[in-house]
């Protein structure tokens, strides 16, 4: 599987297509989104958008957004969702060598991984695949343990998709 050519190759979101389409959602209350972070969300239940983390095996789609933390108010902002299985999203890749012990290489495009939220950044856990939400498509290996600048590019898994 060869790396789609993507856009903005230095910041985190939807990196193909160029003009992704969306439709608005309400965003949880005190949710907090950040431009150097993934973005994808979950149903709260009530059909608004929460950032996903480990163990949430539905995913709504894909934020649009900056650093923010949302009003104490059920719905109180909107943000685009994008919600195709075609969109490929680049996202922060989380090693650190105990935990999360794998860094990003070519054997795993086409596998299916999970998310992890750590200090209200998410990242792609290419370590777990038990929810399988992602699908790798490409990626940067982190050049450390420290210098946290690994990155993977993935697709929504058409499988794990919120249905209304």
């Amino acid at each position: 599987m060869s790396t789609p050519k993507i856009r903005k190759p230095q910041t985190f979101g939807c990196v193909s297509p160029s003009n992704p389409v969306g439709t608005p959602i309400g965003i949880g209350a005190s949710e907090v989104i950040k431009l150097r972070s993934g973005r994808f969300v979950k149903n709260d239940g009530s059909g608004r958008a929460e950032i996903a983390g480990n163990g949430h095996g539905t995913l709504m789609g894909f934020i649009e957004g900056a650093d923010e933390t949302a009003p104490a108010t059920e719905g109180g902002i909107e943000k685009k969702l994008l919600a195709s299985s075609n969109y490929v999203f680049r996202i922060p890749l989380r090693y650190d060598g105990s935990t999360y012990s794998v860094n990003y290489s070519k054997a795993i495009d086409g596998t299916k991984h999970d998310l992890v939220v750590v200090s209200s950044i998410q990242y792609a856990n290419i370590t777990d695949n038990s929810e399988g939400v992602i699908i790798i498509v490409g990626g940067q290996a982190a050049t450390s343990i420290t210098a946290n600048d690994g990155f993977v590019l993935c697709k929504l898994n058409p499988e794990t998709m919120w249905e209304a």
